[in-house]
């Protein structure tokens, strides 16, 4: 198949040279996936956000005449509009989110981040309030939610500073973010779940609720799912001090079922406290979670 714009517009090996997630996530989620605007509501709130060429066949209400006058060019002007609505970012930033296997182009970590700022960026325009909770053995970023441009700066800054590290204690990070949640919110968590299959779905048992959401975006590097090849290779623990010395060709059928019953149980788990779920690669491009996100927001916000 060939390549494109719009699908290297949404590819992390070229997305990831952008050093300013704000700037990345208006490449995505402008250029990188036409008619998006049709599929966002566009507020009708007091404070002006930004022009976008007018769709023919809209209401000629949206168009600014003056704009028009002067350039001969149809455009419509949108507004940030106060949904009330909370969209919260959990990033799982323990020293196993920081794999890059030798195909890959950016750490799981830096994947995360990415989508991270797309989500951040698609909620801004909404008018909806966006908090970032980052954790691993310790809390890396908790800005609480908000609104408006600045504070989606503060977001896209805080995922810039994250980094891979330490090992990761879900039950207490949760307890903590959990116990902070305000009502009617959306919460994405993105992480690789690795040995939380049975751990991680109990502290989504809020999904329950019909106040709120959870989108599991499980990110893996395509390395995890089929083994880097090499006749002998030493596998060391992340974020532990074991290793493993072998032939990936010896353990590769037990892995490779290892692997899929592991997959297969985190799903179900999710499933039962309603959380939705998909598994990544960072060799993926972005499109395919940016439209599961779009589809789960215009769901529960309209």
């Amino acid at each position: 198949m060939v390549a494109t714009a719009d699908t290297d517009l949404l590819h992390p090996a070229h997305l990831s040279r952008i050093q300013d997630f704000g700037l990345l996530a208006k490449v995505v989620v402008d250029g990188g996936m036409p008619g998006i605007h049709r599929s966002l509501r566009q507020g009708r709130g007091n404070e002006f956000f930004q022009y976008r060429p007018y769709d023919p066949g809209e209401d000629m209400k949206v168009v600014d005449w003056k704009v028009y006058a002067k350039r001969e060019e149809l455009v419509a002007k949108t507004f940030q509009e106060d949904t009330n609505f909370n969209l919260f970012l959990v990033l799982d930033t323990s020293a196993s989110m920081g794999y890059e296997g030798d195909g890959a182009s950016c750490t799981k970590l830096k994947y995360a981040s990415m989508l991270a700022a797309c989500f951040a960026y698609i909620a801004f325009r909404q008018g909806d309030r966006i908090g970032l909770f980052a954790y691993s053995d310790d809390v890396q970023q908790w800005i609480r939610p908000g609104s408006g441009q600045a504070h989606f700066g503060r977001i896209v800054n805080g995922l810039s500073r994250l980094t891979a590290k330490g090992i990761n204690k879900h039950e207490s990070a949760w307890d903590q973010m959990v116990g902070n949640m305000p009502g009617r919110s959306m919460v994405v968590f993105l992480s690789d779940f690795l040995e939380a299959e049975d751990l991680l779905p109990e502290r989504l048992r809020f999904a329950l609720s019909s106040r709120y959401e959870a989108l599991c975006l499980q990110v893996l590097d395509r390395e995890e799912e089929e083994l880097p090849s090499g006749d002998a290779l030493r596998f060391v623990e992340m974020e532990g001090n074991q290793e493993v010395s072998t032939s990936p060709g010896v353990i590769q059928s037990k892995y490779s079922n290892s692997m899929n019953q592991f997959k297969a149980d985190l799903a179900r788990n999710l499933a039962r406290v309603s959380a939705e779920f998909e598994s990544l690669f960072t060799d993926q491009d972005l499109g395919h979670a940016l439209r599961k996100f779009l589809g789960l927001r215009i769901r529960n916000v309209g």
